[in-house]
């Protein structure tokens, strides 16, 4: 499971902070109160690892603590939504079902999903005095506990698709990126729905239109790196529209009304500004900025009488606005300098590439012009006495020539644009011998080896292709611990050298793309198409990291 690490330290990490948030809230309290969560925790620890016996002792461990509030009388006086229930019940709740649908099978998670909802049914019931909840605020409880379900099944399904080796490189990219925005905005948003901000009364209306923004102002700022502009106007429209649509609802329910711009909205948009400054052009920048500071300017006016607060607010907006711009910019220098950096390091590369290439090319003509001066030598010498002879002279030499000089062709090429000394070829004599000699020594994964070659082979495809297979088996080892087995396969095809290597990795995503980094792989990517072949490098459709190359086995003529 590639996100587990990760997915194990955000998952503490908003546990520990909605924990914070719980002890500052509950100072005060019984002594009972602030460790009831705790073991609650523990048993999100052992579902990282075993989720269902962890999600099964979440649930009966939920109940033991609400029975023990309850015959000690102690009830939680504040938490998300329910009265009763701590925020950090809460967020380990919905972790226990992202966890469960994550990682068991469709009936198991749906099974151990039921089980957890009983149990918080249950256990709020014990915990509320007198049970008020049935008679006051049962709206309430039931909106948050499907907030939580939603939250939990959504996070669970979202990393079960990012294991999915069918999902595009970009997208499992993406979701490993974001996953720190996201958590921190879940745990914003719970938050804001904690407080007094958008407390449930008569007008659900009134707390529900605010809840929507929230989540889909999140949603926006998650996706922002994909089309940030796009995005960002998204988020405006939204704001302008939840904005425009509570003044009919304040005309007719008399009362004050929540003012829109919660903390999450806040942080959500000032993401968005980020991505906005960091990825785009100056102009789609600054339409996308105008686009927010309007949408939040009118959500000021819309729901804050002039001077009942407003002068204040803007000037926190203002500053929020700084802060958001100036990080933005600040990514996109470090990005500016990050891909010059790449950019000069891949060039050298490649420049290193051909110029192995080259001194390996080199090797070859020089071994032909040897060859056709030995030849030219013996057929000036029986040329008088056996014309025949020297005629078969002739035609060797004939060939070597053609040879040397599509030999020259690929040498000229590769050195074009080449200015560095770099790595140094590893010539070859016996193609199958030294892929066997590789195979031999790989230590940890079993390698089940095929070579078939054809009868004539040119020196610098051979050369070629041990470059290939020994940069895979090197990538391997380093980046693929956990392989069990490697698949190296070289065989003609039509007019083609095929050679495939394949492991069984199960987290071929650390590994970065041929395309973007990985330098080794660049410069195997430059040797295979200098010789007019295909290279292709990445993760496997059910597991592994596959490398595909290429080489074509006939020459041009002359």
């Amino acid at each position: 499971m590639g996100l587990l690490a990760p997915a194990r330290r955000w998952l503490a990490g908003m546990v520990g902070v909605a924990y914070l948030f719980d002890v500052l809230y509950l100072r005060s309290s019984e002594t009972l109160v602030p460790f009831a969560p705790l073991p609650l925790a523990a048993c999100l620890l052992l579902a990282v690892h075993r989720p269902l016996p962890g999600a099964l002792a979440g649930a009966g461990t939920f109940l033991v603590t609400s029975g023990l509030l309850r015959v000690a009388d102690q009830p939680p006086g504040g938490g998300f939504g329910v009265e009763t229930v701590l925020l950090s019940e809460t967020v380990i709740g919905a972790g226990l079902i992202a966890l469960v649908v994550w990682r068991c099978g469709g009936l198991v998670a749906a099974g151990a999903v039921a089980a957890m909802t009983v149990a918080a049914g249950v256990g709020v019931f014990l915990r509320a005095p007198d049970h008020q909840w049935l008679y006051g605020n049962g709206r309430e409880v039931l909106l948050t506990g499907l907030i939580v379900l939603l939250a939990g099944c959504v996070a669970g399904i979202t990393l079960r698709a990012h294991d999915d080796r069918r999902m595009p490189a970009d997208v499992r990219a993406l979701l490993r990126g974001q996953w720190p925005l996201a958590g921190a905005l879940v745990l914003l948003i719970m938050l804001d729905l904690s407080g007094s901000l958008y407390s449930l009364d008569s007008r659900a209306v009134v707390f529900l239109l605010p809840l929507l923004l929230m989540l889909g102002t999140a949603y926006c700022a998650v996706l922002a790196p994909r089309a940030p502009v796009r995005y960002a106007v998204t988020a405006a429209a939204l704001m302008s529209a939840a904005s425009l649509a509570l003044v009919p609802i304040d005309a007719l329910f008399s009362g004050n009304r929540g003012f829109p711009v919660s903390t999450s909205i806040a942080g959500a948009h000032m993401a968005l500004v980020a991505f906005v400054v960091r990825q785009a052009d100056r102009r789609s920048a600054a339409v996308g900025v105008a686009c927010l500071v309007g949408a939040d300017l009118l959500a000021v006016l819309s729901t804050v009488r002039v001077g009942t607060g407003s002068a204040d607010f803007l000037l926190v907006a203002a500053f929020l606005l700084v802060v958001s711009v100036a990080t933005g910019q600040y990514f996109r220098s470090r990005d500016r300098e990050r891909n010059q950096s790449v950019r000069v390091a891949v060039t050298g590369a490649q420049q290193a590439e051909r110029l192995a290439l080259a001194r390996e090319l080199h090797d070859v003509v020089a071994h032909h012009v040897t060859g056709i001066v030995v030849q030219a030598q013996a057929a000036r010498m029986v040329a008088e006495g056996n014309p025949a002879a020297a005629t078969e002279a002739l035609a060797r030499i004939e060939r070597s020539g053609t040879e040397a000089l599509a030999a020259m062709r690929t040498l000229v090429g590769s050195m074009r644009g080449a200015a560095v000394a770099g790595a140094e070829g590893q010539a070859t004599t016996d193609l199958a011998a030294d892929v066997r000699s590789l195979a031999d020594n790989v230590t940890g994964p079993t390698v089940e080896l095929a070579v078939r070659l054809p009868d004539a082979l040119a020196p610098e495809v051979g050369r070629s292709v041990l470059r290939v297979v020994q940069e895979s088996l090197t990538n391997i080892g380093k980046h693929a611990p956990g392989a069990e087995a490697v698949r190296i396969t070289i065989e003609p095809a039509g007019d083609e050298l095929h050679v495939w290597v394949a492991d069984d990795a199960p987290a071929p995503e650390v590994r970065p793309p041929a395309a973007a980094g990985g330098y080794g792989l660049v410069g195997m990517r430059e040797r295979v198409e200098l010789l007019g072949g295909r290279f292709q490098a990445g993760p496997g459709v059910v597991a592994g990291w596959v490398v595909d190359a290429r080489l074509p086995l006939r020459r041009d003529e002359p």
